[in-house]
């Protein structure tokens, strides 16, 4: 019976990760038709329930994301994540867990815009990264904060308008009504 399962469960996971890769090829758009397709009517969207999404370099996974929900639009092959946990794996061998409500990801780029209460927690020492939105930028690795933005390291809180941080969250560049408040300084 287990066996079974596990043959499932790997058919469905090969399905589906060749159904991204189909999609997230470059390759040039078809000449446009008389139908439209708009996130308005999502008919001609490709949708999975419960997938996940994994990217590699050098063979070494650099993130992964899983959803509820993944739709990808044929037409401008944007990828909208709903209900997202992802982990980026960081240079020092650790590595970020995040979540967040909606995301959409550009398949060329492999960036990752994030909207909502956004959470990421550093496995390495605990920090704690919080905004409204977030972009993770695939090129060069560095996550990006606005809308109010808490980074909580230790016994450490830095707020500010908008964050920049690296991969390891060991560097921060903090813009608009920036704070430092140290826990337990008064």
């Amino acid at each position: 019976m287990k066996r079974n399962a596990y043959g499932a469960i790997i058919c469905a996971v090969l399905i589906i990760a060749g159904g991204l890769y189909y999609f997230a090829k470059d390759e040039p758009l078809p000449p446009p038709s008389n139908s439209k397709t708009s996130a308005a009517d999502p008919a001609g969207f490709l949708s999975f329930n419960g997938s996940s999404y994994v990217e590699h370099k050098d063979g070494k996974p650099v993130w992964e994301i899983s959803a509820e929900t993944i739709e990808m639009d044929p037409n401008t092959k944007l990828i909208y994540l709903k209900g997202i946990k992802g982990v980026f794996y960081q240079d020092n061998g650790g590595k970020l867990d995040l979540i967040a409500p909606t995301a959409t990801m550009d398949s060329k780029t492999k960036n990752i815009t994030m909207d909502g209460d956004v959470k990421a927690i550093s496995s390495t020492d605990g920090t704690i990264f919080t905004a409204k939105q977030a972009l993770w930028n695939s090129t060069d690795r560095k996550l990006f904060g606005s809308g109010g933005v808490t980074l909580t390291r230790e016994d450490t809180v830095i707020t500010g308008d908008t964050i920049e941080t690296d991969n390891n969250m060991q560097k921060y560049k903090v813009r608009g009504n920036a704070r430092i408040v140290k826990k337990g300084a008064n």
